[in-house]
């Protein structure tokens, strides 16, 4: 993994799927892509009180609709979900700075878009690409359930079901 910020939230995961996640990326960007290309963890574990304020975005605050997922119903809210964006050194000196949202862009010319290079591995361990939702597709958004709908997830949460030590839900 050559990002430190998302090292950094990878390590925020939910146990069950932070070592997966922190070496799938370093897998793909190690064998998969150019040193002019990182993946960034631009979302990860976000507490309950985060989404019900992006919820509120567009709606009783300022800003756009961001999100149709109250706190509580986001798979985020667990620890269990990442969103992530290309990261480009476009000019070759170790300056990462573009960022890339394009889900068609192919940087690295090998006839594969790179959002694909990295959705596809992940689609491969049981990761949901947020890319094939339906009602509002989000393509920069990875999750991993492991069978359990966020109502489960929200009543371990709320009854204290934790992984002892922690404020992570037992799976």
């Amino acid at each position: 993994m050559r990002d430190t910020p998302t090292l950094q939230r990878a390590n925020l995961l939910h146990p069950a799927i932070r070592q997966e996640v922190i070496d799938s990326i370093t897998k793909i960007e190690t064998n998969t892509f150019p040193q002019t290309v990182k993946i960034r963890i631009v979302q990860g574990l976000r507490t309950i009180d985060e989404q019900n304020g992006l919820f509120a975005q567009g709606r009783t605050k300022p800003g756009s609709i961001v999100t149709n997922a109250k706190g509580g119903s986001s798979y985020h809210n667990y620890g269990l979900a990442f969103d992530f964006v290309l990261m480009y050194d476009k000019d070759n000196n170790g300056t990462y700075e573009a960022l890339s949202w394009d889900v068609n862009y192919d940087f690295d010319n090998d006839g594969v878009k790179d959002w694909q290079e990295v959705v596809q591995p992940f689609k491969a361990l049981g990761y949901t690409w947020g890319g094939d939702f339906k009602s509002i597709p989000d393509s920069p958004h990875l999750e991993k359930t492991f069978g359990h709908n966020w109502r489960d997830l929200l009543a371990k949460y709320n009854n204290k079901d934790f992984i002892p030590g922690t404020s992570y839900v037992m799976l």
